[in-house]
């Protein structure tokens, strides 16, 4: 009996520290797997949130220019959209007309006075650079039939090697 109380006292045996070490290796292996699901996870959204961030800021930057036009085209073959705006002085008389484009080159979109830049041969200059990983930009014009404004719709498509996001907003031209 006293042999027996003896070799309790004396600590672990082998197996029970095998078991110990086996049991302690599959957790710090779940442990670090869920870890890294973690870090990819976070990764994956915050390059969502980028885009997204990107698309809204096109978006907005267009609205802003878009809302006080009197006309705006959308050429659909060379991904141009020319915004025209009039600037009304005290008498109600146009004093200038100044005229903003926005293209889509190369999966990026670009933004310009078109008084700065040639309108036949626009090209992607990083001065006028406006958003990158565009996928594509689609843009449509429609009349509203009880107010007779006219409406810009902006569809734009991001993408980059994690993610993707599509923006579609509507703009109501309020100076025509």
């Amino acid at each position: 009996m006293k042999k027996l109380n003896r070799m309790n006292k004396e600590g672990f045996s082998m197996i029970e520290l095998l078991i110990a070490i086996a049991i302690s290796t599959i957790v710090m292996g779940c442990v670090i797997a869920l870890m890294g699901y973690a870090s990819h996870s976070m990764n994956m959204t915050q390059a969502r949130i980028a885009l997204q961030e990107q698309a809204k800021d096109v978006t907005n930057h267009i609205s802003g220019y878009a809302m006080e036009a009197g006309e705006a085209t959308w050429d659909d073959t060379k991904h141009l959209l020319k915004i025209k705006k009039e600037n009304i002085g005290v008498d109600g008389s146009v004093e200038s007309t100044e005229e903003y484009l926005y293209w889509f080159m190369g999966h990026e979109i670009y933004f310009a006075n078109a008084a700065s830049v040639d309108p036949t041969a626009l090209t992607a200059d990083k001065t006028h650079l406006l958003a990158e990983d565009v996928e594509d930009i689609e843009c449509k014009i429609t009349t509203n039939d009880e107010t007779k404004k006219k409406l810009l719709q902006v569809v734009i498509a991001m993408k980059d090697d994690t993610s993707d996001f599509t923006c579609t907003k509507d703009i109501y031209m309020r100076n025509q």
